[in-house]
């Protein structure tokens, strides 16, 4: 059989198993890579390269240092000291919860970022009836999401396509490539949960009590050492200072960030090491493995040429990034968005020379879309973690649906805009 197409075989039957989700997604990705192998469609070096990428190796790093934030109560000491600063004003707290979270998202794991104010909420809740906690903690989980999606380091979606436009050869993102329309985007969801959020909410869960979470509230530990959180303090700020201006490769901006970590003894080199989700960063290596794979089997064409024969050369660029970036929103509700960008991205990347197509303006597009995608709590951990406080499977829809339309105007208004869809 033709390799071309024996490598699109698998890479379907690694979409269904992502779709079916009975596997970890890092499982199934790595089993797309051996199967790759076995059936002599690319040798062991092209599968298997992607675990040293850079990429991969600046996710483990940003995930060291985000634990090592948290392990000196930096993070707990920020959350809790927004919370003094509001003085019991519910408004006060969403702005000040929601822009800190976003802040810190952009650096940090999402979900970690939620889980360091899911219990000061509670306990704030539990002790003041006037602050309901399903009011403050959705605000958050959408500071955590959409802020994470404001950086190349924020979110595992613009790391995977990052992955595959170095793969490509195509112009990498930098740092904050992500921020103008990401700032919008975290911008326009705070003033969407103050004031159409407020609304919906109340009309949602309004008259639901706080104790049908299913979460245990645990009080946050006082027990920390300042010179620890302040030496954490200085390597976290100087970490951002290398990543803005890009002196040394971000990669190892954020090894020798996670390294000093350890030295310093902001966090143990055991912790370090468990507190990294393998399972996110064999997903990331996975499936740029698989990538690859199929681009040098030449399935990767055949899927471009099947996807112009549809479309034609008579879509304008706008419409067909419209589509797409609409595609990978939706699908994104529903499974990993790293997955929705697998699937899309390399077709992008693929066609975009014989139609003239600005890569990097649609790989921004989609990926930004990928990571705004609020409406089923399917569509991230960030989310699915935020249900433990009460909220039902279809609060998301209803709260989040005008977001996300709002959202996708945003992006496919900006982004032509301000890179071109051409080249």
């Amino acid at each position: 059989m033709d390799p071309a197409v024996l490598s699109l075989i698998i890479f379907t039957f690694c979409i269904i198993l992502f779709i079916w989700d009975r596997l970890p997604m890092a499982t199934t990705a790595i089993l797309g890579c051996v199967l790759m192998v076995i059936f002599k469609i690319c040798n062991f070096k092209t599968a298997f390269a992607q675990c040293a990428s850079s990429t991969v190796i600046l996710t483990i790093g940003v995930m060291m240092i985000g634990a090592a934030i948290s392990e000196t109560g930096l993070a707990a000491t920020i959350g809790a000291w927004i919370v003094r600063v509001s003085k019991g004003s519910e408004t006060k707290l969403i702005i000040g919860t929601y822009l800190v979270s976003a802040a810190m998202s952009a650096f940090l794991t999402n979900s970690a970022v939620l889980a360091i104010f899911i219990p000061i909420i509670m306990g704030l809740s539990a002790a003041n009836d006037k602050i309901k906690a399903k009011d403050l903690i959705m605000p958050i989980a959408y500071g955590c999401v959409i802020g994470g999606a404001s950086t190349l380091v924020g979110s595992t979606q613009q790391m995977t396509a990052q992955g595959l436009l170095e793969e490509s050869g195509a112009r990498l993102f930098k740092t904050f490539d992500f921020t103008l329309v990401g700032g919008v985007l975290v911008i326009l969801g705070l003033v969407y949960c103050l004031t159409a959020g407020r609304f919906l909410g109340d009309k949602i869960w309004g008259k639901r009590p706080d104790d049908d979470a299913d979460y245990d509230i645990h009080p946050v530990a006082a027990n920390y050492k300042k010179s620890k959180m302040i030496i954490m303090a200085v390597i976290f700020l100087l970490t951002v200072v290398f990543y803005i201006t890009e002196w040394i490769p971000l990669a190892i901006t954020s090894s020798t960030a996670a390294i000093l970590c350890i030295i310093t003894g902001c966090i143990p080199q055991k912790k370090a090491f468990t507190a990294v989700n393998w399972n996110i960063v064999g997903r990331l290596a996975g499936c740029l493995g698989l990538a690859k794979a199929l681009e040098s089997a030449g399935g990767t064409k055949l899927i471009a040429q099947a996807f112009s024969n549809v479309v034609g050369d008579s879509l304008s660029p706008f419409l067909l990034f419209a589509i797409l970036v609409l595609l990978v929103q939706v699908v994104s509700e529903f499974m990993s968005n790293s997955t929705a960008i697998l699937i899309v991205l390399p077709i992008v990347l693929s066609i975009a020379p014989q139609l003239h197509l600005n890569p990097y303006s649609f790989a921004l597009g989609i990926t930004l879309a990928s990571g705004v995608a609020l409406s089923c709590p399917l569509a991230s951990s960030t989310l699915g973690m935020s249900m433990s406080v009460g909220y039902k499977f279809n609060d998301y829809f209803k709260y989040s649906i005008f977001y996300d339309i709002l959202a996708y105007l945003v992006i496919i208004a900006m982004v032509p805009a301000i890179y071109g869809l051409t080249i």
